[in-house]
């Protein structure tokens, strides 16, 4: 048994979520992406940056783990969800490495998830309301 949101379940029922390293070790690694006008902004950056933290943490990169693959898979995403691909996206991107071990991993292999959400504006937009810092404050 397991504590869940307050509610007591069986450990085997969030068996998958529980063994999690992502959430168990913080064994894990994502990338936030924007899709707007028909494209993936800045997808190269993000991809090389995506695999760069792969190897850091010394991931194993599964060989279709190429930029056309992930892409493809974003885009299938968006698709199958019935999105007016003409609107705006913010897309996330986790790896964690697979269940195993304690604190040492059982294995370097990944698993991933790429989940979306539809962005109201597709523009960037700044806080208009910020504060802005200068070395004069300080002094004061």
């Amino acid at each position: 048994m397991i504590n869940f949101n307050g509610k007591l379940v069986s450990s085997t029922e969030k068996e998958e979520f529980v063994q999690n390293r992502g959430l168990q070790y913080g064994d894990a690694i994502f990338e936030t992406i924007k899709y707007t006008g028909g494209k993936i902004i800045f997808w190269e950056d993000h991809y090389f940056r995506l695999m760069s933290s792969m190897r850091i943490l010394r991931f194993e990169i599964p060989m279709n783990f190429t930029m056309e693959y992930l892409e493809n898979e974003i885009l299938a995403l968006l698709q199958q969800s019935n999105s007016q691909l003409n609107q705006a996206f913010r897309v996330k991107i986790l790896v964690w490495r697979k269940s195993g071990g304690k604190y040492t991993p059982a294995t370097n292999d990944v698993e991933f998830c790429i989940s979306y959400e539809t962005l109201d504006d597709s523009f960037y937009t700044l806080n208009e309301s910020c504060l802005l810092y200068t070395s004069d404050a300080a002094d004061e």
